[in-house]
């Protein structure tokens, strides 16, 4: 549709969503225990910055949120959400009709069925636009630098960096749809970088120099490997390459 109107005006401005009345630290101790589905009468809602980014395919069907207490991986099952909530927009998220849960040590939020304890990504942009408010304005993010010995689980989900991490090998996942990339430190400490073969980089040579690599710290199990270790997401080519 196509008009014209003789009375100009300022646009009205982007509502700034719902006031934040609790921080993800203190929602992530009131999932502690068990999945926890938010109702009407618990009209929480939390406010945070986005850290990723799955402009490139490295993190798909989530967004991770930082408001300084702690993270929240947010399950979203649409097509380049980048564009949608961009890496350093604010959002705000009103949690009733949500649920979440801890796993492997990081909040997650998203949908419940009525027979599974399992989160579900929301897959309705009428039902994401219902629950989340985004402001255009971006704000720089800066990760956090860590030594591999200084991770730590309560700090799974964060946006960090390491210094000069060398390529060790590689190891797949069942049926190649990923694969986990081993760094080692100077002191021979190690970390492993995960690439879903929808990445950018999925092809890409490992760099043979030692590199300073960033992305989302997380805590899970790893293929050949007998122990849960500690996994960084990047976010592009540019946080390993």
């Amino acid at each position: 549709m196509v008009s014209c109107y003789n009375k100009p005006s300022v646009p009205e401005p982007l509502p700034e969503g719902p006031v934040a009345n609790a921080d993800i630290e203190q929602l992530k101790t009131m999932c502690s225990k068990q999945t926890t589905t938010f109702t009407p009468a618990t009209p929480l809602a939390i406010r945070g910055t986005v850290i990723s980014c799955d402009k490139e395919g490295y993190i798909n069907g989530a967004i991770y949120i930082d408001d300084g207490s702690a993270t929240a991986k947010l399950l979203v099952g649409i097509y380049d959400s980048n564009s949608i909530y961009p890496e350093g927009a604010q959002i705000s998220i009103t949690m009733p009709g949500l649920s979440a849960k801890i796993d492997n040590h990081q909040l997650v939020i998203g949908l419940k069925s009525e027979n599974s304890e399992e989160l579900y990504p929301i897959k309705s942009i009428v039902i994401l636009d219902k629950h989340i408010t985004c402001k255009n304005s971006l704000n720089k993010i800066e990760p956090q630098q860590y030594k591999i010995p200084e991770l730590s689980t309560d700090i799974c989900g964060k946006l960090i960096t390491i210094n000069d991490l060398s390529y060790v090998y590689t190891c797949y996942e069942e049926g190649y749809q990923g694969k986990y990339l081993r760094f080692c430190s100077s002191d021979e400490d190690f970390v492993y970088i995960y690439i879903d073969n929808y990445a950018a980089g999925f092809t890409t040579i490992p760099p043979v120099q030692p590199t300073n690599i960033s992305g989302i710290l997380t805590h899970t199990a790893v293929p050949f490997d007998d122990n849960h270790c500690f996994v960084i997401l990047p976010r592009r080519s540019s946080d390993i390459w």
